[in-house]
């Protein structure tokens, strides 16, 4: 079965939320773990559930290319989020990053089919300065093992 870019993106954002709560969960133990507060931690558990919910607004497509073409489309509004963030990095982190996932999966979409010519079109690098916040608090992989800093 083909993964298509809309169900990463989204088991992505589904899997960082649920590494968020779990740190959550953690924090509420007393388990001191680096990073941001069980706050600050739910508010981007519950910002990565936007994004999702964004993505699954999106109706499934039989052609990857509109589909893509659909998901693209959410890059202003997750920019325009994390600009209303200004004073919440590590909010805006979520957006950005998602907006920067977007980008990314685009080009590696483009890059693996001849047919897309749009490749120079898409810009993986946004000039924020949020994916140092991005890469050490969302991008939390699967394997990643949130108790090991305990």
């Amino acid at each position: 079965m083909t993964t298509t870019a809309r169900d990463y993106l989204v088991n992505r954002f589904q899997s960082d939320a649920v590494v968020l709560r779990e740190r959550v969960a953690l924090l509420a133990r007393g388990t001191k773990v680096p990073g941001p507060d069980a706050a600050t931690s739910s508010r981007m558990a519950d910002a990565c559930d936007e994004v999702v919910a964004m993505l699954l607004a999106i109706a499934s497509h039989g052609d990857a290319s509109a589909e893509l073409d659909a998901i693209m489309a959410l890059v202003p509004l997750l920019e325009h989020r994390a600009t209303e963030q200004q004073s919440n990095p590590a909010i805006r982190s979520v957006y950005a990053g998602a907006a920067t996932r977007i980008r990314e999966v685009r080009l590696a979409e483009a890059q693996s089919s001849p047919a897309r010519d749009d490749v120079d079109d898409v810009d993986v690098d946004d000039d924020t300065d949020d994916d140092d916040v991005d890469d050490d608090v969302i991008a939390l992989d699967e394997d990643d093992d949130i108790t090991a800093a305990t």
